[in-house]
């Protein structure tokens, strides 16, 4: 552990230690001699507190007000987690569950073709696809959204929950559920858009990853536009997903027995969080609040 900050012992820590945890900065609070200590796990971390630190006492930085304790977290790893403050997150990991379960993970093409961005059916061993129109005209509208429910595989839908679970969790408990929601629906139908122009009308397409690029541009935009507003994940991890979106694009995860990778629905999924986190970035820069 790294000794990040040594406080009066009459400093109230708890909204400020509320945040750290909503913020995925694991830390603890000890007392030594009438004084205070915060420690982090590494020197990094430290610099993000001390700076988070002196925002709020400065003024710069509202912290929601911490809710009271009900007794001894017994969570282990999970400690700390506000788990009811993300409903929004579990339910989208919910929902691709169930519909995993209902298409054996995309083996069941009849089911997947009620996911699917246009309508198919399955005759004789063949797919025949009818139109995007068509499904619209017939009142199928979920079809702009579901196919980010779909998953071909059970590692593809493992990985793209991590990522859910990420980048959802932290803006759900940050921003809300409402504003996630707003998030995730114009990703999905952007990322799906884009797809659908990429691929054409006869292909099958699905996954939460164009939501994931969603999620990450508008954190990573906002964080450029305004600086107080910090996601709290490393530099490093936005160069491996936007290295993996041009890795995508050179088809050589096919060759080597990954599968097709929806580069339409990543790069629509992208320039829609980046979008609305530029948006956001503008009207909000200018409060003292995080939002």
């Amino acid at each position: 552990m790294h000794r990040a900050l040594e406080l009066s012992g009459d400093i109230n820590l708890s909204d400020l230690s509320w945040f750290l945890y909503a913020q995925g900065i694991p830390h603890k609070i000890t007392e030594e001699s009438g004084k205070q200590v915060i420690w982090t796990e590494n020197e990094e971390k430290s610099h993000v507190v001390v700076s988070l630190y002196q925002q709020w006492q400065s003024g710069d930085l509202d912290l929601p007000t911490a809710p009271p304790r009900r007794g001894l977290n017994t969570g282990g790893i999970l400690k700390g987690i506000p788990w009811r403050r993300m409903p929004v997150t579990f339910l989208f990991i919910a929902a691709c569950l169930v519909v995993a379960l209902i298409t054996r993970a995309g083996a069941d093409w009849d089911a997947t073709a009620w996911f699917s961005f246009v309508p198919f059916q399955v005759a004789n061993g063949y797919l025949y696809f009818g139109s995007l129109s068509m499904g619209l005209e017939q009142g199928q509208y979920w079809r702009l959204i579901s196919p980010i429910f779909l998953h071909f595989g059970f590692a593809h839908l493992a990985f793209n929950m991590l990522a859910l679970y990420i980048f959802g969790s932290r803006l759900e408990v940050r921003q809300g559920g409402l504003h996630l929601l707003g998030i995730i629906i114009f990703s999905a139908v952007l990322s799906n858009f884009s797809q659908y122009f990429w691929s054409g009308d006869d292909s099958v397409f699905g996954g939460f990853s164009g939501v994931v690029y969603g999620l990450m541009g508008y954190c990573m935009i906002r964080e450029k536009i305004d600086r107080r507003w910090q996601f709290g994940l490393p530099p490093l991890y936005y160069g491996f997903m936007l290295a993996w979106l041009v890795i995508g694009y050179t088809g050589v995860l096919g060759s080597i027995g990954f599968g097709n990778m929806a580069n339409g629905a990543h790069t629509g999924g992208l320039v829609a969080g980046c979008l609305l986190g530029a948006l956001a970035g503008l009207l909000f820069k200018e409060r003292k609040a995080y939002y």
